[in-house]
């Protein structure tokens, strides 16, 4: 079966993790002393007095959760793994220190951040199903077996650039639904990156952050901000948000930002150790860490002083997917999957129990580094040593078949159709990885792994490496040709490895008409093969604007600013007007929906109000009487036919 993928296999980007692990599941870690503290207090690693008293162990917590094993405690919460009665499946229980039941205002604040996290609905946050006070606040999630990302971490395993772009691909899409909502997480940690048993990562203690930190602010008030105890990295942020007694507030985008911040930090830390970006080099400008590769322009957008200026979750998503296909294939991450105790068994009071993290996992991880795992000896060797353990037929018989195995063809140069054809013929599936080489002919062979010459069992998997011809063309790169004659746009393209393909006219009120606007390609566009057609659009100089209408205030300024915003030039015309108050517009000349080029004049009809009747004439010298009579007869009939 061909499996397709667009990047390089392998390589590690400078970390250790790029080899081979061999991972050790363990409640208690050997060689290690028996305690160790927690980041913001407790105890992680060892082993610990078990802390499921007898009272914990002969009730249901909250009336429905009977406690099954005790997972780790930090200074703000401790964790179980437990029993939902009802519905009879396991689940992670989090018991909130003792004193935040004390506090009215965090125990509204609290319900408040969980009713609007169970409302929502995305596959990477992990789902709150339940949340209450007994007597202690508690919540209630899905269980998840795969342990933290800061257990990971702190086992001494370091992520790959590619392995830290899954993750944070997957969170980043969380923050999009959190943001969109109005929330913010503000206590995004390693300690709050959980993973599934398919290694799939969940963002946790969504509200609990907010809750918790206006909890600690009321303290503070009250007690010294010195003596004040840490907060728990897993539900701790740096500042809050929701308003105590009422829905969560809207956050603004500054808190918002600093959760895009805070998620840049920690693909940083997953992958060098450090929540640095660059290295100190004693005096000199800092240097970037290589480590990073293609990720460390992304998260250094993403980390911006300005919080403005930063990334925004939808922006940082949409980035680690235009990077990807410049990273290799990201390997498993060795996750440890813890094993719960079954439904039906019962709390174990009294015993002692090793934990790993504050959070809802019950593993202990040792990552071993492939090179420290003992090497297959020669032949002569690895044969006398069964012999004398006794156990020579089964061994013999193992390293024969491994000695016996055909041996990976050298294929490099040859066109792809080749990996199938030994594929085939000894026994192996074909893991094809299209590469994109300059120079490279589209479908040849660059190199397999295994190498050719190393043996290879029968269903084992072959990567191939092939070649899908030249890098692609940015078009964010052809920006060059904004402003150019077609000429000299058609010299660019062909340059750069396109076909110039004719053209396509647009209007455009900044480039000259002839002069080209940019490249006419679909939208969702963002890279071209070498030797596609591309068409250019060319200007053909402004569109021509339609008169608008008269605005209802019909005020003068009113229409002259609507005239101004698309570029015609008000000119000022008076007139009289019976029907249109004095100083308010009558009407445009040309009237509305008129088209006219840029530029045009435009009269704008003020009235001056009605016409004034006028002046009656003087009569003429010695004419008086009779004709006098007549005129003022003739005025009054006048108004009478205008009334």
């Amino acid at each position: 079966m061909l499996t397709r993928i667009r990047s390089e296999l392998r390589g590690g980007g400078g970390c250790s993790g790029s080899r081979p692990l061999v991972v050790i599941a363990d409640r208690t870690v050997p060689g290690r002393s028996a305690t160790r503290e927690a980041p913001g207090g407790g105890t992680l690693g060892g082993t610990v007095t078990a802390m499921i008293s007898d009272q914990e162990a002969r009730r249901a917590f909250g009336g429905r959760y009977r406690l099954l094993e005790f997972v780790g405690e930090g200074s703000n919460a401790r964790v179980y793994v437990a029993e939902d009665l009802t519905l009879r499946r396991r689940v992670a229980l989090k018991i909130l220190r003792a004193d935040t039941a004390e506090d009215a205002g965090f125990t509204e604040s609290f319900a408040d951040q969980m009713r609007a996290t169970s409302a929502l609905s995305h596959p990477r946050v992990l789902p709150v199903y339940d949340w209450g006070v007994d007597p202690q606040p508690y919540t209630v999630t899905e269980y998840l077996t795969g342990g933290s990302l800061a257990a990971l971490l702190r086992e001494g395993y370091r992520l790959t650039p590619s392995q830290a772009l899954m993750v944070g691909l997957e969170a980043a899409r969380a923050l999009v639904n959190i943001h969109k909502g109005g929330r913010a997480h503000l206590g995004l940690t390693p300690f709050a990156v959980l993973f599934d048993s398919g290694a799939r990562p969940y963002i946790s203690d969504l509200g609990l952050a907010a809750a918790l930190e206006e909890a600690a602010q009321r303290a503070a008030e009250t007690v010294d901000a010195g003596a004040t105890e840490p907060a728990d990295p897993a539900a701790t942020p740096a500042t809050a948000a929701a308003d105590p007694g009422g829905a969560p507030a809207s956050y603004s985008r500054i808190e918002q930002a600093q959760d895009v911040h805070d998620l840049a930090m920690v693909l940083c830390e997953a992958v060098t150790g450090s929540r640095n970006l660059t290295v100190d080099v004693g005096g000199l400008d800092p240097i970037p860490i290589t480590a990073l590769g293609p990720l460390q322009a992304v998260l250094e957008r993403a980390i911006a002083a300005d919080p403005i200026g930063r990334l925004t979750a939808a922006e940082l998503a949409s980035e680690l997917l235009r990077i990807a296909p410049l990273l290799p294939r990201p390997d498993p991450l060795p996750l440890a999957i813890s094993k719960a105790p079954p439904a039906d068994a019962g709390p174990t009071p009294g015993r002692s129990e090793a934990f790993e993290q504050i959070g809802p996992t019950v593993s202990e991880r040792l990552a071993i580094p492939h090179d420290d795992i003992p090497r297959r000896r020669w032949p002569g060797l690895v044969l006398a040593a069964v012999l004398v353990l006794g156990g020579a037929a089964g061994g013999v018989w193992a390293w024969l078949s491994v000695a016996s195995d055909p041996t990976v063809p050298d294929l490099q140069g040859h066109p792809q159709a080749a990996a199938a054809s030994a594929a085939a013929e000894s026994g192996w599936e074909v893991n094809e990885v299209l590469v994109r080489t300059p120079n490279i002919e589209r479908g040849t062979i660059l190199r397999t792994e295994p190498a050719a010459g190393t043996p290879l069992g029968d269903g084992e998997t072959l990567d191939v490496f092939v070649s899908l011809g030249e890098p692609l063309i940015l078009v964010a790169d052809l920006d060059v040709v904004y402003g150019m004659t077609v000429d000299d746009a058609a010299d660019e393209l062909e340059a750069a490895g396109l076909d110039f393909a004719g053209e396509t006219l647009a209007n455009d009120d900044v480039v000259p008409a002839g002069n080209v606007i940019g490249l006419d390609v679909a939208d969702g566009v963002f890279e071209l093969e070498v030797g596609s057609d591309v068409v250019l659009l060319v200007s053909e100089g402004p569109a021509d604007r339609i008169v608008p209408r008269v605005p209802e205030s019909r005020e003068l300024d009113a229409a002259a600013d609507a005239l101004d915003a698309i570029q015609l030039v008000p000119r000022l015309v008076q007139e009289f007007s019976a029907e249109v108050p004095e100083g308010t517009v009558i009407a445009f000349r040309p009237a509305s929906g008129n088209s006219l080029p840029i530029g045009s004049t435009v009269q704008v009809r003020v009235s001056l109000g009605p016409m004034p009747p006028p002046e009656p004439e003087e009569p003429a010298e010695g004419a008086e009487g009779e004709e006098g009579l007549e005129s003022e007869s003739q005025g009054s009939g006048d108004e009478g036919s205008d009334g």
